[in-house]
């Protein structure tokens, strides 16, 4: 399972975005002969991308409190996992379950890259 989610984290980062988009694009360009049709398209899709990276790519961040709450929600989950393993209450299975669903929330809504206001939270 972590071989899988390892090779779906590279894939999404290996992935040209933004500024690395552009840059290709500006050398594809560059490569164009100067009677190309298809130049003036390239060079708006290129100030389209740029516009874009500057507008919302530049101003989206993740919630670090958000994370930090998140991963201590996971810590305690699995803490408790633990003690139904070695104790065999059901209640302790209950309150394992209730803090790694609330961790996992947390995580996928503060570790997201989005727009935030100055507390953090989603625009």
């Amino acid at each position: 399972m972590a071989g899988l989610g390892g090779i779906l984290l590279q894939r999404r980062y290996n992935r040209a975005q933004g500024r690395d988009r552009a840059k290709a694009d500006l050398e594809l360009l560059a490569l164009l002969p100067a009677d190309s049709e298809i130049r003036d398209d390239l060079r708006a899709h290129i100030d389209e991308t740029i516009r874009h990276v500057i507008q919302v790519e530049d101003s989206e961040r993740r919630d670090p409190y958000g994370i930090f709450l998140a991963i201590l929600f996971l810590i305690a989950g699995g803490g408790l996992f633990w003690l139904y393993a070695v104790r065999g209450a059901w209640w302790l299975a209950v309150a394992a379950g209730f803090f790694v669903f609330f961790g996992l929330v947390g995580l996928n809504l503060d570790g997201m890259r989005r727009q935030r206001d100055e507390r953090g939270n989603a625009i």
